[in-house]
């Protein structure tokens, strides 16, 4: 089994590898804010050059990695990293109309409740790149932040952790939850993480020589103090199994 599909298998409630072959991406902000602060921006750049696909951005996520960030000083800099990827043509900015954006936030958004309460689990950035996926028909997204991609992946998992975080009983809309489930049963997420290791597969730390392993381990874990969601745990299983093998 190729290395990238092991990893996926051991961090994704998915059983099977997105391919990227040929496709196009939509990103979030929370996988470019990732990369950027963790200097790996230039993964973009190498997978660029080795597939026929396009990474696209929504407005909102324009506005959430560099409109917004620009106007902080602590934050300026993986903006403007984000800012000149897209000057080298590296990442698209959509101006598609994305008229799903509105629907899709309210059905996820009235998908689980804490005493009655709806569960607010999608904002803006993130039902605008579901639309936009939607509207372009790509089916690969590219998406750090853990709550839309586990109401997609595995529903249950997240009324649990749900349940967990507000100390109370979550019910469910069974009949929002299945639509949902339904609009998005084709979509396929990449984390920071799996990004980066889909490049490492294709030479991206050749430079490295020997020490590639190392630095792939190393980038992981830089990548997961960075925001991703990718467990400590899941990190030492796939370094254990998979680079010390090779």
């Amino acid at each position: 089994m190729p290395l990238l599909a092991c990893f996926f298998n051991l961090l994704s409630i998915n059983a099977g590898m997105p391919k990227l072959s040929g496709q196009s991406m939509v990103c979030d902000s929370s996988a470019l804010i990732s990369l950027t602060d963790s200097c790996f921006v230039h993964a973009i750049y190498f997978l660029k050059k080795k597939y026929r696909g396009k990474f696209i951005i929504p407005r909102a996520v324009e506005h959430e990695c560099i409109g917004h960030p620009l106007t902080m000083k602590n934050q300026a800099l993986h903006a403007l990293r984000i800012k000149r990827a897209i000057n080298d043509g590296m990442i698209l900015v959509s101006s598609a109309q994305h008229n799903r954006t509105e629907e899709i936030m309210q059905l996820a958004n009235s998908i689980f409740f804490a005493d009655t309460k709806p569960i607010r689990l999608l904002h803006d950035g993130e039902a605008e790149v579901l639309a936009l996926a939607l509207e372009l028909s790509i089916g690969n997204i590219l998406m750090d932040e853990r709550t839309t991609r586990m109401l997609v992946e595995g529903a249950e998992s997240l009324r649990i952790h749900l349940a967990r975080e507000f100390n109370c009983e979550i019910t469910t809309d069974e009949a929002k939850l299945s639509e949902f489930t339904r609009i998005f049963s084709k979509t396929r997420f990449f984390r920071s993480s799996e990004l980066l290791l889909l490049a490492y597969e294709k030479g991206y730390f050749e430079d490295y020589k020997t020490l590639s392993r190392d630095a792939i381990e190393a980038s992981l874990y830089r990548l997961k103090y960075a925001g991703c969601a990718v467990g400590f745990g899941e990190i030492e299983k796939y370094v254990a199994k998979e680079i010390r093998k090779r």
